[in-house]
């Protein structure tokens, strides 16, 4: 029986306690955002992170 697609190509990344936060970044509390140099940083290049900055899987891995 073949695998899903989704399950044939989904890589897995370990968790982190702490995320990686890019240099310069702050969340803006009124916004509800991260900025960089006073610009979004959904703007950057450095992948998708949440609100929360964290590494935006697509999966719940809650207790994992």
């Amino acid at each position: 029986m073949s695998q899903h697609i989704l399950i044939t190509y989904a890589t897995r990344r370990p968790y982190r306690q702490v995320p990686i936060i890019p240099n310069g970044a702050y969340y803006d509390h009124a916004k509800g955002y991260w900025l960089k140099d006073n610009e979004p940083l959904v703007l950057s290049t450095g992948g998708p992170v949440t609100k929360k900055c964290d590494h935006e899987t697509g999966e719940d891995q809650k207790g994992e």
